[in-house]
């Protein structure tokens, strides 16, 4: 029988001890509070020193269980999900369910959000009780929460529940989030983050309109966003159609090569070719690097309002500087050459991309 088996059952044991109401009110000292993937039989010599440092005061304050007297029922839920996460660990979810059948599990919530432990074993804990128990956790046990794994760079765990948040959301107003936010102890420590990966939740499930009112809120707020989650915002809003919108948002941040691009392309899909080509000149102007995806933009742009020959200057220029021509460029040039009717040009311009190793399709030749 592995190790880990008699562990478990004798601390379901303490457990139900501690669930019968003889349990002292005082919490023990629990290492695994601090970090949950330390080695269960040997924890003085795995634990972190943070961990170490705090076992000895508590030590020398004499606060720890003597063998005669029961656990709290939070000591003991902590070591009980800590041996759960054990990497080798069989999970016995259903047994500790029947256990904590009737326990009150917003307070042991609460408790685990005051003992500032391990961000991880709360996360596990808080979302335990939202697919077993169907526990609808108030907007600002989320907001904790997610301060939480922020101050402790958590990010992937952070990502992962704000997708599911977002997707669920139920009436919560992006005000009342950024209130809540604000609420917390320490938010602003990592608000940009938090925020940031909030803007990408709403992208990712489709709510582009919360994601622009979010933004703007953080300017509310003082919190300065990244072009990280900003550029995926111009994009979504160019995708559906609220070319204005994404206008008024490229004003109000700091862009880099990425969001040019972003926008020349959106800009030139919508055949605005002005528009375009005065964010090519504000791009050049903020000295920042044209590469193959804005020339290429602009070509197809040019190319799209037959303007064949501005497209073919503007493919010089990109050579000028080293940028070779891609498949893009290729079939723009070809594509432009055919609604022009110049069609010995464009054969010789796909000759020419076979030689480089690209192959335009016969889409390029629609016209």
């Amino acid at each position: 029988m592995p190790a880990f088996e008699p562990e478990f059952s004798k601390h379901i044991d303490m457990l139900k001890l501690a669930r019968s109401g003889r349990g002292r009110s005082t919490p023990i000292y629990s290492p695994y509070l601090f970090s949950p993937t330390i080695d269960i039989h040997r924890p003085s010599s795995s634990a972190p020193p943070e961990c170490l440092r705090r076992c000895k005061a508590i030590r020398r304050r004499r606060l720890g269980l003597r063998h005669t007297e029961a656990p709290s029922l939070l000591s003991m839920v902590i070591i009980v999900f800590c041996i759960l996460l054990q990497p080798k660990a069989k999970r016995r979810w259903s047994e500790l369910k029947k256990v904590l059948k009737d326990a009150d599990h917003i307070q042991i919530l609460q408790q685990l959000f005051d003992s500032n432990g391990n961000p991880s074993l709360i996360l596990v804990y808080f979302t335990w009780l939202e697919k077993d128990y169907g526990v609808s956790h108030s907007l600002g046990q989320y907001c904790r929460l997610l301060n939480l794994l922020t101050n402790a760079k958590l990010y992937p765990k952070i990502k992962r529940l704000l997708n599911d948040f977002v997707a669920k959301k139920e009436g919560h107003s992006n005000s009342s989030i950024f209130h809540a936010l604000s609420m917390v102890d320490d938010w602003f420590c990592g608000n940009s983050v938090l925020v940031d990966m909030l803007i990408l939740a709403y992208v990712k499930n489709l709510k582009v309109d919360p994601a622009v009112e979010a933004f703007k809120l953080a300017g509310h707020y003082g919190v300065e966003l990244s072009v990280n989650s900003c550029n995926p915002m111009l994009a979504a809003l160019f995708d559906q159609g609220k070319i204005q919108v994404m206008e008024n948002v490229h004003k109000k941040i700091y862009p880099n090569e990425s969001t040019y691009n972003t926008l020349i392309d959106g800009f030139c899909k919508d055949e605005n070719l002005p528009a375009a080509m005065k964010v090519f000149k504000d791009m050049e102007m903020q000295d920042l690097k044209a590469d193959v995806v804005t020339y290429s933009s602009l070509i197809s742009g040019l190319c799209n309002d037959q303007k064949i020959h501005e497209a073919l200057d503007l493919r010089d220029e990109m050579l000028g500087c080293g940028l070779q021509p891609n498949i893009v460029t290729y079939s723009a040039l070809i594509n432009g050459y055919s609604k022009k009717g110049m069609l010995k040009e464009a054969r010789e311009l796909s000759d020419d991309a076979a030689r480089q190793g690209l192959a335009p399709t016969a889409v390029t030749f629609g016209g």
